[in-house]
């Protein structure tokens, strides 16, 4: 079992999962404040809450999460149990986000949507927390682990491909824009729950090397996990990342309506830069497997801020097929942007096995998953609410587009421009205090053998242990629980 070989049909397996975690993401990203504004009929300001406020449940769930699958035992294994448990849950709670309820007050809006943001947050997390676990529990090679995260930027990019060419003409096929978003919400909610029973099947869970990890509080469990040097700076980067991403997918449904005057292009736009997004992939995982994963986040984050900064010389005069190149530009940059943050959580996980002398893949994941909805609920879509009412942006009527006022209109443009970028340069500078590459983690894995076997290490892992911990070897709080003491 230590030896399985993981085979292209395993990636692929494994790979189908995050079609529901990029694809309805995705979806949420882009279509939701829209649908809640113009569709269901919330003040934007409302509308923008909703996400973030369930995001006080969520700092509960994720790290609870991570903490359970941690000491899960069935005969499935610790993660692999929770993909069929999720099946239904995934398809009830993507359909219920896009129920229109035309006669109701804001209020009766409000608790009806935010109690289903709420049910799908848990289905995530109950779902793509034991599966982000689980890239760092079937083989423990570098190379491998990298295959097995491109592989499922591939599947995920490809659902958000899909969502972006498919979701719009589902709903336009209706005349009633409600029924057309709960129509896209059911479609694509099959889309994103039937995949699991191949992953299920497809794909293993390597024996840990303890029975189960030392009993500590759930959340200081989970706040420990920011010791580790590589986790944090792992997080500025994903964070940075994702919350360009989740800004400007928010707001490019809005800047092709409202400011570029082209929303015939908002499918189009959407294709090129996912499909060029994911043709990208191969690309930055051989730049990362090569030359280490920050170097090819920087490359990627640069391409992608400058052709922001391009599209905003672009009017409603310019030419398509300059936005058509731009958004080219943007779809290469962004796929680092997207990929490396999740070909790094195996090996923040490695770190902290050095750190601690356990396996937490769980407390990881949790962790991961729960920034993400952070980033996207509690972040952006609050924020981007809050920036449409400050700035004066008028909703439809009846399904009638509003005429925005010239101020309005500038200071879209300028926010959809600045944010992202903004955004994109912390991840940069954050990214130059990046220390694992193939090189740090083979000495690293070597270091973790010395500990094991009680050998003295030489100095060069001690140097990296500082390198990727934060702290010396003697300062390892695996060396302060009592075990490998002796060590």
């Amino acid at each position: 079992m230590h030896n399985r070989t993981l085979k292209t049909r395993n990636c692929v397996a494994y790979g189908m999962g995050d079609m529901y975690g990029g694809g309805s993401f995705f979806i949420v990203s882009t279509f939701s404040l829209f649908f809640l504004i113009n569709v269901a009929g919330l003040n934007p300001l409302i509308a923008g809450l909703i996400p973030g406020l369930g995001k006080v449940w969520d700092a509960c769930s994720d790290p609870l999460m991570g903490w359970i699958t941690d000491r899960t035992r069935s005969r499935f294994g610790r993660r692999r149990i929770y993909f069929l448990a999720g099946i239904i849950p995934i398809i009830a709670s993507f359909t219920l986000l896009w129920v229109s309820l035309p006669a109701a007050g804001q209020g009766v809006l409000f608790l009806y949507y935010f109690g289903a943001f709420i049910f799908f947050y848990t289905t995530t997390t109950m779902v793509m927390v034991p599966y982000s676990a689980l890239s760092a529990e079937m083989t423990r090679d570098f190379t491998s682990r990298n295959r097995l995260a491109g592989f499922r930027m591939v599947f995920s990019m490809f659902a958000t491909l899909l969502a972006g060419v498919a979701a719009q003409p589902i709903i336009d096929a209706f005349t009633d824009q409600g029924r057309g978003h709960l129509a896209m919400g059911f479609i694509f909610s099959l889309i994103f729950a039937l995949p699991w029973v191949f992953v299920f099947l497809g794909t293993w869970e390597l024996p840990v090397s303890q029975a189960v990890p030392r009993s500590r509080a759930v959340f200081r469990s989970f706040i420990s996990v920011l010791r580790n040097r590589t986790f944090r700076i792992h997080i500025v980067m994903y964070i940075a990342s994702y919350a360009a991403m989740d800004i400007m997918m928010a707001w490019l449904k809005f800047y092709l309506h409202d400011y570029l005057q082209k929303p015939h292009l908002t499918t189009v736009s959407l294709g090129i830069i996912l499909i060029t997004q994911m043709a990208a992939l191969p690309l930055y995982v051989a730049i990362a497997n090569r030359r280490g994963h920050a170097a090819a986040y920087r490359i990627g984050m640069t391409i992608w801020a400058l052709a922001i900064v391009l599209i905003s010389f672009q009017g409603s005069g310019t030419p398509d097929i300059l936005l058509f190149v731009t958004c080219f530009a943007i779809g290469s940059g962004m796929s680092a942007g997207v990929i490396i943050p999740y070909l790094l959580l195996p090996f923040s996980i490695d770190v902290d096995e050095l750190m601690t002398g356990e396996h937490r893949a769980g407390i990881y994941s949790g962790a991961m998953t729960l920034l993400r909805k952070l980033i996207q609920g509690a972040l952006v879509l609050p924020l981007l609410g809050l920036l449409l009412s400050i700035i004066g942006y008028l909703p439809q009527e009846a399904g009638i587009p509003a005429v925005q006022s010239p101020e309005t209109v500038l200071m879209l443009r300028i926010l959809f421009i600045s944010l992202p970028v903004i955004s994109m340069s912390i991840g940069i500078i954050g990214s130059l205090r990046m220390r694992m590459t193939p090189r740090n983690h083979r000495i690293l894995k070597e270091l973790s053998a010395d500990i094991q076997e009680g050998r003295t290490p030489v100095k060069e892992s001690l140097d990296v242990c500082i390198a990727l911990t934060g702290m010396s070897l003697s300062e390892l709080p695996r060396f302060h629980y009592g075990e490998h003491a002796s060590s």
